[in-house]
């Protein structure tokens, strides 16, 4: 079990850097996005909690730190933000249709 607690440890240092950025866009249809954005919210959410557990519990040997659970929960914050844009920019898109039919 430990081995597999390393290795989700080493998995978010290697990707942590890329947590907050935003998926990159470019050749994607909205939905594909979409549904980009909200896999991440869910490995997110489950790295979090992983995250909170380990840090909580009684045997004191986890690989996450603090830190790292901050870094978590601004990159969940982040990722809400850019579904948000993404709505935001499907709204406008479809009323400027609108507007233009």
């Amino acid at each position: 079990m430990a081995e597999y607690r390393a290795t989700d440890y080493e998995t978010y240092r290697e990707i942590m850097g890329e947590l907050i950025k935003p998926i990159l866009a470019e050749g994607l249809d909205a939905e594909t996005l979409k549904s980009l954005y909200e896999s991440k919210a869910v490995y997110l959410e489950n790295l979090r909690i992983k995250c909170f557990k380990e840090l909580n519990s009684e045997k004191r040997n986890s690989h996450f730190t603090w830190d790292d659970y901050h870094l978590v929960v601004r990159a969940i914050k982040e990722n809400h933000g850019h579904v948000r844009n993404l709505i935001l920019v499907a709204v406008n898109e479809k009323l400027e249709c609108r507007k233009a039919c």
